[in-house]
C-alpha cells in the first residue's frame, strides 16, 4: 500500500483548485460511467449513440448531462415526458466525485493517483452493472490489473510486477478454496466468479495485511447492503461486487492505518 503523500508543498489556492478539479472529473466520470452501466446492463453498445430518456427515447440536451445540477434543475423528472429520474444517478455521481478527491487527498497529485482513480472508475462502473445484473463484466477487471502491472512495472520493474502477481493469487486464489468448500457444504453457489476474479485483480494493490482487512471490511459492508436491499427489494439476490468495491475504497484509504495499529499490538 502507499503512503500519504505530503500536500503541504501546494499553497491553499492551489490545493482548492486540484480538489475543485478532482472532483469536477468525478462527476462528470460518475455521469458518462452511469451512462455506459446502463447501456451494459440493458445489453447496448456503450460506445455507439446518444443519451435518450429510457421512458420516452426523447434525445436529451447537452443540458439535460450535466452532472447531479441537471437532475436538481429538473426536480428529478425527464423535462420531456414528465417520468421520474432515479435518485440513483446524482447520488452516484456525487460519490464518485467524493472518491477521487479523497484519493487525490490521499496519494498526491502523482500518477499513483492516476492509476487508483481508474481502479476506481472500473469499480464504481462493475458495481452498477452488478447491481442490475449479478454480472460482473470482464472488461472492467482486465483495465485495472493491466494499469496496476504497467505501473509496478515502470516504478519497480519485474520485482514489482512478480509481487503484484503472487498477491493477487494469493488473494484470489484463498477465497476460491473458501467458495470451493463453502459450495460442498452449502450444495449451491457461495460466492459467484466474478467476485472471485475482482478479488484476484483487487490483490494485485493491497499486501497480505491490507488484503485481511478488505475481506472483514467488504463482509460487513456487505452485510449492511445485504440488509438494505432485501429489505427494499423483497429477498432480491444480493451482488457482492458492490461491497467489495467499497470495502477496497476504505482500505486504499485507511487500511494501512488500520493494519499498522493492528500488528503494532503485538
Amino acid at each position: 500500500m502507499k503512503q500519504v503523500y505530503d500536500l503541504s508543498y501546494l499553497d491553499t489556492t492551489a490545493l482548492i483548485y486540484l480538489i475543485a478539479l478532482a472532483a469536477i472529473l468525478g462527476l462528470c466520470m460518475g455521469s458518462g460511467l452511469n451512462c455506459a452501466a446502463y447501456r451494459i446492463a440493458h445489453k447496448k453498445s456503450w460506445t455507439k449513440g446518444k443519451s435518450i430518456c429510457p421512458d420516452c427515447h426523447h434525445e436529451l440536451h447537452l443540458l439535460d448531462l450535466v452532472p447531479v445540477f441537471s437532475w436538481l434543475f429538473l426536480k428529478g423528472k425527464c423535462r420531456y415526458c414528465g417520468k421520474k429520474i432515479s435518485v440513483r444517478y446524482p447520488l452516484t455521481e456525487l460519490i464518485l466525485a467524493l472518491s477521487y478527491v479523497a484519493v487525490f487527498l490521499k496519494f498526491g497529485f502523482t500518477f499513483y493517483t492516476l492509476n487508483i482513480m481508474v481502479l476506481v472508475s472500473c469499480l464504481f462502473t462493475l458495481s452498477l452493472v452488478d447491481l442490475d445484473t449479478m454480472e460482473i463484466p470482464n472488461r472492467f477487471l482486465i483495465v485495472p490489473a493491466v494499469c496496476q502491472l504497467i505501473y509496478a512495472y515502470y516504478y519497480g520493474e519485474w520485482a514489482s510486477v512478480w509481487y503484484c502477481l503472487w498477491h493477487g493469487l494469493v488473494l484470489g486464489g484463498a477465497v476460491l478454496l473458501i467458495s470451493l468448500f463453502m459450495d460442498k457444504v452449502l450444495k449451491k453457489e457461495s460466492i459467484g466468479g466474478g467476485d472471485i476474479k475482482l478479488l484476484a485483480v483487487l490483490g494485485l494493490y493491497l499486501d497480505i495485511p491490507s488484503s485481511l482487512f478488505l475481506l472483514i471490511v467488504a463482509c460487513v459492508v456487505g452485510i449492511i447492503l445485504a440488509v438494505i436491499i432485501n429489505k427494499r427489494e423483497n429477498g432480491k439476490p444480493f451482488p457482492f461486487g458492490p461491497a467489495l468495491s467499497i470495502a477496497m475504497l476504505i482500505t486504499m484509504l485507511c487500511g494501512d492505518y488500520v493494519t499498522a495499529w493492528y500488528l503494532g499490538l503485538f
